[in-house]
C-alpha cells in the first residue's frame, strides 16, 4: 500500500483559475569574466560540520543566553493551597502523572485517585488539569463536575459543592476517538476509520515502535499535571499583558473569578519588575476599576488607567463567574523583547476586597510588536518591532513536548538553542498547541513560534462549534507569549471535502469557519497575526497569506517540478501577496548506532531494507532519486546525502525568492527512533548532514550560486549566477565579491565585482563567466564566492560544485539502429511488441543494469541534466517502456518496479536500441552514453 502521506502529496486543487504562478524574478545580467589566478585561495572561516563542533557552539551559546534565563523579580506570596495528584490508578494499574500512550481509535480508559484536603471553609476548591487527551468526563466523590473536550488546553472545574474535609475521590473517564480524516489501529493502515476527534497528525507519541513512534498517533492520557487548589472566593484566573511599545504602554487584562453570586467591590495593586534584568517600574500601585465619564450623562469613554473616583462613573464590581478588567500601564524607555535580546518584564497583580488581599498572580511578558502588512503591495510582509523579518525555521512534532512531559527542561533549553545555532528564528509548532513550558522557554531564549489549530485536511460539519471553541482556547494559551507571532487554523485542506461533503465542510463553508475563528481570535488577542492555512491544497483563502507545502525532492516533483523551483518559479498562489512554504524536506535514515540501540531486531534483518522499518518512506521514494544501496551503511549514507542536498537547494531557492517570507523545513528533531525521519536531527540529538546544510543555507548573510548545469565540456563557456541573500536589517553597500574557480582546492581562475543588497531581501549580484578548463577525462571543480564589506571583512562565502568532461566523438554505426520519440502506445520493433506508457517527470534514471554501455558512469550521472531549449534543468524522461525481449540499459521507476527507458536487442545482425529518455547531448554524460551505444 502506498504511503499515506505520499498519497496526500498527490492531492491537487480545482481552483487554480483563481491563482497566479510566480515567475523567475527578472534581472539585468552583469558579467564578471574570470581570469587566470595567481597565489593561493582566499582563506575563509571553516563551516560547522560535526557534532563535536556543534556541542562546543552550544556550550558558548548557553553562556550567552544564561542571563535571559534569570528570575530576578521578587517572590510573590501565594494565596492558594495546591496539592498535586502525582499517581492514579489507570484501569487497575498504578501510573504516574503525566501519563500518555495508547490505544488509538475509539477507546475508553479510567483514572482514579484519592486526595486528602484540609479545612476549606469560606474557600473554593478547584480540580485543575494541565491537559487531557481527548474527552474527559470528571467526577468528584461520584458527582460529575464537568466535561472537557480537546487535548491541548488546561482546564479546571469548581468542585467545592462536592468536596469534604479529609479523603476525596477523583475519577476521570477519558474517551479517545478516531480523527476527522481517519486513523488506523494498525501500522499498515489497512483500515482507516473516521471519528470525531479534533486532531491533526502530530503530538507527543509514545514508546511503542509499531504505532507510538510514528508520526505521532492520536493516543490518549493525562499528559499534564493534575492538582487540587483551594482558593479564596475571589481569585485571579488569568493575566494577559498586551504590549503596546509604540506608545510606551502595556495593557493588563486581569481575569477575576467570583465564586459567589454576591457582588464584590474589588481593587488591584500592581507591581512591575524586570524578570531577567534588574528593574522596578511600580510597586503596589492601586487601581480601582471604574467606568468613567468625562461629563455626567455622557456615553462611556474609557476605563481609567490609574483608576480613582475623581470623575463621574460606575464602579466595575466583580459579579459571579469571570470578570475581565483592562488597565493601561506606562512603561518609559522600555527594554524591547527581540530574538537576540529576549528581555522580559513581570507584572505582579494582587486583588483585594475591603482592603484585604484575596489573591495574587504574576505574568511575564515581552515588550514587542509583531504585525503583518496587509495594505501594501505585495501584501504579507512580517514586521517585528517595526523591522521587516522573514521567518526561517523548522517544524516540530513532539520532541519539545516529550521534553516537558519527562521534566527535561535542560534538554528543552538545548533544543531551542540547537535551532538558533542552525540560524533558525522560529518553530512551527506543527498542527497543535503545546505545553506552556515550551512557550515560556521560547520567550526566555528568543525563538519565535507559530501555533496551529490541530486540523488536518478537513473540518467535520458536526464539530464546527467545537472547533471555534478550541480556537479560543488556543488563542488564550498563546497570547501571553512574546515568542508566538502567528496562528494558523488548518493544515493542508483537501479539495472537495475529501470526497465526503456529507461529513466535512466544503471550501466556502470552511472560509466561514475561518471568519468565525478570526473574530474569536481578535476578541481575545487584538494584535494576533493569522494565517488561515498552512499548506493550502485548495487555495486561495481571501485576506490571508498564501502558504504551500512542497516535497518536490521527495514525493517526486510534488506541487512544482524541482527544475522550475531551482529556476525561480513557485506554485499557484493568490496574486498580490508574499507567500510561505510551511513544509519541505526529505527523509534521512537514522544513524547506525540509533538503529542498533533502539530498533526491534526484525527491522534490521539481512538484507537490510528500509521497507522493514515501520513507516519509513525511503524504501518507496529512493527509486526517484538514487540507486538502491547494498547495505545499511549505504542506505544511511545515501538517504542522508539526499536529505542534505534537498535542504540546501530548496532553501537557497527560497532565499533567492524575495516573495518568500516564511519557510520551515520538515522536520527539526525526531521525538522517537525512526519517528519521522525527515528530521534533520535524530532523537539522540545527533545532527544529520542536512542540519549543517540547512544551517549554511540559513546564514543571515549568504551567497547563493545558481546554475542550471552541473556538468560541462572542457572549453565551454560557463555562466553561474551569484546572489546576495540578506536576512539582516543592515544595508549591504559597496561590497566586494571575490570569485575563485578551484581545482583540487587551488584557484585556477578568479575575478572580482562590486555588489550591493538591501536589508531583509535578496539581490542578484553578478554572473560569473569563464571557460571551463581542459581535463583529460573528467574532473570536479568548484566556484567559490566570498562576500566582503568595505573594510575587507568576510561576510559570507559559498561554493558551487560542478564537473568538467573531455569531449568525445560520436561515430555513427550502421549496425546500430537507435529509435527515439515513440509515442505512448504499442509498437513493433525488432520482432517484438513493446508498450510505451507515460509517467510523471523523472529527475533521475538508474544505471544499475550492468550493461556495458553504462559501466563507466558514476553515481548521480543520470540526474539533473541540462535542457538547452528551455535553459533549465531537463526532464530526464516522462515515459517508460515494456519490452520483454529487450535488455535494459537504463531504467526508471514506474511506481511499482524498475522499468526500461533505454533498452536494446540484437536482431537480424543489428542492434536495435529503443529510447524514451531525453538524450540531450549538450550534457557530457549523454554524449558519452550515445558514443557507447554506437560502439556496442
Amino acid at each position: 500500500m502506498a504511503d499515506k502521506f505520499a498519497q496526500i502529496a498527490g492531492i491537487t486543487s480545482n481552483r487554480k483559475e483563481l491563482l497566479t504562478v510566480p515567475q523567475p524574478i527578472p534581472f539585468t545580467e552583469r558579467m564578471c569574466h574570470l581570469e587566470a589566478a595567481a597565489g593561493r585561495s582566499m582563506a575563509t572561516p571553516k563551516k560547522m560540520s560535526s557534532k563535536a563542533e556543534l556541542t562546543e557552539a552550544l556550550r558558548k551559546m548557553k553562556q550567552q543566553y544564561e542571563p535571559f534565563l534569570q528570575d530576578l523579580a521578587p517572590a510573590l506570596e501565594s494565596y492558594t493551597r495546591r496539592t498535586e495528584i502525582r499517581e492514579f490508578m489507570r484501569d487497575g494499574k498504578r501510573v504516574c502523572i503525566p501519563d500518555y500512550g495508547g490505544p488509538v481509535g475509539f477507546a475508553f480508559t479510567e483514572y482514579t485517585a484519592d486526595v486528602t484536603i484540609d479545612d476549606f471553609t469560606d474557600k473554593a476548591v478547584y480540580l485543575c488539569f494541565g491537559g487531557a487527551d481527548y474527552k474527559a468526563t470528571v467526577y468528584w466523590n461520584g458527582a460529575c463536575v464537568g466535561i472537557h473536550e480537546g487535548f491541548f488546553s488546561p482546564f479546571e472545574f469548581d468542585v467545592t459543592r462536592y468536596a469534604q474535609i479529609g479523603k476525596n475521590t477523583v475519577r476521570v473517564s477519558l474517551q479517545n476517538d478516531y480523527v476527522f480524516m481517519g486513523s488506523s489501529l494498525t501500522a499498515d493502515e489497512a483500515v482507516i476509520t473516521e471519528g470525531d476527534k479534533l486532531y491533526a497528525a502530530t503530538g507527543l507519541g509514545y514508546d511503542d515502535p509499531v504505532l507510538g513512534w510514528h508520526h505521532c498517533p492520536p493516543g490518549m492520557g493525562l499528559y499534564g499535571s493534575v492538582a487540587v487548589e483551594i482558593r479564596n472566593r475571589i481569585h485571579i484566573t488569568d493575566v494577559y499583558v498586551r504590549p503596546l511599545p509604540e506608545s510606551g504602554e502595556a495593557e493588563a487584562w486581569i481575569e477575576v473569578e467570583n465564586a459567589d453570586h454576591t457582588y464584590k467591590d474589588v481593587e488591584f495593586a500592581l507591581s512591575l519588575y524586570g524578570q531577567n534584568f534588574a528593574y522596578t517600574g511600580m510597586e503596589n500601585q492601586r487601581f480601582i476599576p471604574w467606568l468613567a465619564y468625562e461629563h455626567p450623562g455622557d456615553t462611556v469613554k474609557t476605563t481609567l488607567n490609574r483608576c480613582t473616583t475623581d470623575l463621574p462613573g460606575l464602579r466595575l464590581v466583580a459579579k459571579y463567574g469571570k470578570n475581565v478588567y483592562k488597565m493601561r500601564l506606562k512603561i518609559d524607555d522600555a527594554r524591547i523583547w527581540d530574538v537576540d535580546t529576549p528581555w522580559l518584564y513581570q507584572l505582579q497583580v494582587r486583588v483585594g476586597v475591603d482592603g484585604v488581599v484575596c489573591d495574587a498572580a504574576k505574568q511575564p511578558f515581552g515588550m514587542r510588536s509583531f504585525h503583518q502588512d496587509t495594505e501594501s503591495s505585495p501584501k504579507g510582509m512580517f514586521y517585528l518591532n517595526g523591522r521587516k523579518i522573514r521567518l526561517r525555521g523548522a517544524n516540530t512534532m513532539g520532541f519539545e513536548q516529550q521534553d516537558v512531559l519527562n521534566g527535561r527542561m535542560n534538554q528543552l533549553v538545548d533544543d531551542i538553542l540547537y535551532a538558533k545555532l542552525c540560524h533558525m528564528n522560529f518553530w512551527r509548532l506543527t498542527q497543535r498547541p503545546v505545553q506552556k513550558e515550551v512557550y515560556e522557554y521560547c520567550d526566555r531564549l528568543g525563538l519565535l513560534t507559530q501555533t496551529d489549530l490541530p486540523l488536518f485536511g478537513v473540518m467535520r460539519r458536526s464539530k464546527v462549534a467545537e472547533g471555534i471553541r478550541q480556537c479560543e482556547e488556543m488563542i488564550r494559551m498563546v497570547r501571553k507569549h512574546p515568542c508566538n507571532v502567528v496562528v494558523s487554523y488548518i493544515n493542508e485542506p483537501f479539495p472537495n471535502s475529501y470526497e465526503n461533503p456529507h461529513r466535512h465542510l466544503e471550501r466556502e463553508e470552511l472560509e466561514r469557519f475561518f471568519t468565525a475563528c478570526d473574530m474569536v481570535a481578535e476578541i481575545n488577542c487584538p494584535d494576533c497575526v493569522i494565517k488561515h492555512v498552512d499548506g493550502d491544497y485548495d487555495a486561495p483563502s481571501p485576506g490571508s497569506m498564501p502558504d504551500n507545502h512542497c516535497y518536490t525532492l521527495w514525493y517526486n516533483n510534488h506541487c512544482i517540478e524541482f527544475r522550475r523551483l531551482h529556476k525561480g518559479y513557485w506554485q499557484h498562489v493568490a496574486d498580490g501577496w508574499y507567500y510561505g512554504c510551511g513544509e519541505y524536506g526529505a527523509e534521512g535514515l537514522d544513524f547506525r548506532e540509533v538503529m542498533e540501540e533502539c530498533y526491534p531486531k526484525e527491522w534490521l534483518r539481512e538484507p537490510f531494507s528500509p521497507a522493514n522499518i515501520v513507516k519509513a518512506q525511503s524504501g518507496e521514494m529512493q527509486h526517484y532519486f538514487f540507486d538502491c544501496p547494498e547495505n545499511m551503511d549505504g542506505w544511511i549514507e545515501e538517504t542522508q546525502a539526499h536529505q542534505a542536498f534537498t535542504a540546501r537547494f530548496m532553501t537557497e531557492a527560497f532565499r533567492r525568492d524575495n516573495r518568500m517570507v516564511s519557510n520551515a523545513i520538515h522536520l527539526f528533531i525526531d521525538a522517537w527512533p525512526s519517528g519521522w525521519m525527515k528530521s534533520i536531527m535524530d532523537c539522540h540529538r545527533n545532527p544529520k548532514p542536512a542540519y549543517f546544510a540547512y544551517r549554511n543555507a540559513l546564514e543571515p548573510i549568504m551567497v547563493s550560486l545558481r546554475s542550471d548545469r552541473f556538468t560541462y565540456f572542457s572549453g565551454e563557456t560557463a555562466k553561474i549566477e551569484v546572489y546576495v541573500c540578506n536576512d539582516t536589517v543592515e544595508e549591504l553597500e559597496n561590497c566586494r565579491l571575490h570569485l575563485e574557480l578551484l581545482d583540487g582546492g587551488e584557484p585556477v581562475l578568479c575575478g572580482d565585482a562590486s555588489v550591493a543588497c538591501g536589508g531583509v531581501t535578496s539581490a542578484y549580484g553578478i554572473t560569473a563567466v569563464f571557460d571551463v578548463p581542459a581535463v583529460a577525462d573528467r574532473s570536479k571543480f568548484s566556484l567559490k564566492a566570498v562576500l566582503m564589506d568595505t573594510a575587507g571583512r568576510i561576510l559570507a562565502d559559498q561554493a558551487f560544485e560542478f564537473e568538467a568532461f573531455a569531449d568525445v566523438e560520436v561515430k555513427e554505426n550502421g549496425d546500430v539502429v537507435l529509435i527515439t520519440d515513440l509515442e505512448p502506445g504499442e509498437h513493433e520493433v525488432a520482432g517484438e511488441k513493446i508498450l510505451v506508457k507515460t509517467c510523471d517527470h523523472r529527475n533521475y534514471i538508474s544505471a544499475q543494469t550492468g550493461h556495458p554501455a553504462v559501466r563507466e558512469f558514476q553515481k548521480n550521472d543520470f540526474r539533473f541534466w541540462y535542457d538547452r531549449d528551455t535553459d533549465m534543468l531537463s526532464v530526464m524522461t516522462d515515459k517508460v517502456l515494456y519490452a520483454d525481449g529487450f535488455s535494459p540499459i537504463l531504467t526508471a521507476w514506474d511506481g511499482e518496479q524498475e522499468t526500461p527507458v533505454l533498452a536494446e536487442k540484437k536482431y537480424c545482425g543489428k542492434t536495435y536500441i529503443v529510447s524514451v529518455m531525453n538524450l540531450r547531448c549538450e550534457n557530457p554524460v549523454a554524449k558519452r552514453l550515445l558514443k557507447n551505444l554506437y560502439e556496442l
